[in-house]
């Protein structure tokens, strides 16, 4: 008996965008920042400032810190409007022009320890990605009671317990803990080139997600990414463990965006496409391309995409198929 198959589309949500604000003294410059788009605290910045050659630039971010450097990044802890400055020095180290900005950053409710979890096979990558810590600091985490690192840990077959640490405001200490059980995962590397390979043929062929049919215009291929092939490991992974079939793991509640993170990318736009049950790349390929969501994302406006293929026999569908989509 054939077992059911299924499939499930996230689309892009933009990350981050720019904001411009021009000087306004005698020498023009620029200055920009990065941002997640929630703009809610601890909210990390990437600040940008377009500058003439052999000049200096003078940050202050408006909550007592300062930086130097044309590319800068900041962490805002706490709630409030902040006016940033950036101050523009020649060769001589004279000040010739100043540009500012104002940042809103919101709140992102009580204070909560979150665990991301990246399954690889017979290893774990930790992180305290979703996490709202109103302090700074550095996570701790335990496997089996054990100080580890961000990994990758090595982890054997059976119950594994997990901890993570970090400070929050007055000297509190955030916890989160999880458990799970890992078990051998099997995969195929030929099954994932060839996932790759079909999808960058509907890319090139120029398949159009309306009429089904190919012919439209063509894509760039997509280059497959290492941190990717984290994140979609992970998922696919979860998802043969844990026996769930969503976006959101079961394991710690992570969202696609919030595992492409935890693997250490911070894409502008990012996209998931799952699948379970599919004997063959072609077949799980030729089911997203029939999806109007799956399809937008295999012909999405990306540049990048992990990959993953996961066989675990005597679950529910046995095969599991991850695609992670982004864009720097």
């Amino acid at each position: 008996m054939r077992r059911a198959a299924l499939t499930l589309a996230l689309a892009a949500v933009p990350w981050s965008a720019w904001v411009q604000a021009q000087s306004s003294a005698q020498v023009s410059f620029r200055i920009a920042y990065r941002t997640d788009s929630s703009m809610a605290a601890p909210l990390q910045v990437s600040f940008q400032a377009t500058v003439p050659a052999e000049h200096r630039v003078e940050w202050v971010f408006g909550d007592g810190a300062v930086g130097v450097g044309p590319k800068v990044s900041h962490t805002y802890y706490k709630t409030g409007t902040y006016a940033v400055r950036a101050t523009l020095f020649d060769p001589t180290g004279r000040a010739v022009s100043r540009a500012t900005g104002e940042l809103n950053v919101r709140s992102s409710g009580p204070e909560r320890a979150e665990m991301t979890v990246l399954i690889g096979r017979g290893t774990l990558r930790l992180s305290s990605a979703g996490s709202v810590a109103y302090a700074p600091g550095t996570p701790t985490f335990q496997v089996n009671g054990k100080d580890v690192g961000p990994g990758p840990v090595r982890v054997t077959e059976g119950p594994v317990d997990l901890a993570v640490r970090l400070p929050g405001q007055e000297g509190k200490i955030l916890e989160r803990r999880l458990s799970f059980r890992m078990a051998s995962l099997g995969g195929s590397v030929p099954f994932e080139t060839e996932v790759l390979r079909l999808t960058n043929r509907a890319r090139a062929q120029g398949f159009n997600c309306a009429t089904l049919r190919e012919g439209g215009r063509a894509l760039p291929p997509l280059k497959q990414q290492d941190a990717l092939d984290v994140a979609a490991l992970a998922q696919s992974a979860g998802m043969a463990l844990q026996g769930y079939f969503d976006h959101t793991s079961a394991l710690d509640g992570s969202s696609p965006l919030r595992r492409v993170q935890a693997a250490g990318l911070a894409p502008n736009v990012a996209a998931e496409n799952i699948a379970a049950g599919q004997q063959t790349p072609e077949e799980v390929v030729g089911s997203w391309l029939r999806s109007p969501g799956h399809c937008r994302n295999i012909m999405g406006d990306f540049t990048l995409i992990g990959l993953s293929y996961v066989e675990r026999p005597g679950t529910k569908f046995q095969r599991y198929w991850t695609q992670v989509f982004a864009k720097l």
